[in-house]
């Protein structure tokens, strides 16, 4: 029987370079499958059914959102139908940043959207605050809030209002000066660590 230079049958040596091809496809495969599903895990909106209506509200509006699962945070959107604004920022959990309208994309629908460079994870039972403060009119700032239609349950995420020094009998739940986009962490499954070390170098099956 023929063999190669370090004795294993030839057959069997040429079975084995092909077993450890066909993983390495495979295990390549599912990567760019990963990769693929990951780029388009589905932001959801946790405010929906915007209207083209808006109120205007003397001062510094704050809206609230609490997060009933671990969820990741992509984007916030501020309110701004042509209009300016003296100040916006936004919270987790009382911790506050700051920008300023250039820092924000085109408007879109009377809103600005904020895109995170960092993705954040906000757990179960934490607070996201948005608070804006319009620019001044006629000597008076004026804070504007889009009318929205629902509260969307896909997000895991419960819009609790807005409230604000010029609104009364609030906090009012029919609008809001700002939204969020949200991701579930679940569409993002990666593999355990070392599985793809383990499957390009043979050791899975």
């Amino acid at each position: 029987m023929r063999t190669s230079a370090i004795g294993c049958p030839k057959g069997k040596l040429l079975m084995t370079q092909l077993s450890k091809r066909l993983v390495g496809i495979a295990a390549s495969t599912v990567l760019l499958s990963l990769v693929s599903a990951a780029a388009h895990a589905q932001t959801i909106d946790v405010l929906t059914g915007g209207t083209n209506g808006y109120g205007s509200y003397v001062g510094t509006v704050t809206s609230t959102y609490t997060f009933n699962k671990s969820m990741i945070l992509n984007s916030v959107g501020f309110v701004t139908p042509n209009a300016g604004f003296r100040s916006l920022s936004y919270s987790i959990n009382g911790i506050a940043q700051s920008f300023t309208i250039s820092d924000l994309a085109t408007e879109v629908d009377g809103i600005r959207w904020l895109t995170l460079a960092n993705p954040t994870t906000v757990n179960a039972s934490d607070v996201v605050t948005v608070s804006t403060l319009g620019n001044s009119f006629f000597g008076t700032d004026l804070t504007r809030a889009k009318n929205f239609t629902a509260n969307n349950a896909l997000s895991n995420v419960t819009y609790s209002g807005f409230n604000g020094t010029g609104v009364t009998n609030g906090p009012i739940l029919s609008g809001s000066n700002s939204n969020l986009k949200v991701t579930n962490p679940s569409s993002n499954v990666a593999p355990e660590p070392g599985t793809f070390a383990l499957a390009l170098t043979g050791g899975a099956a």
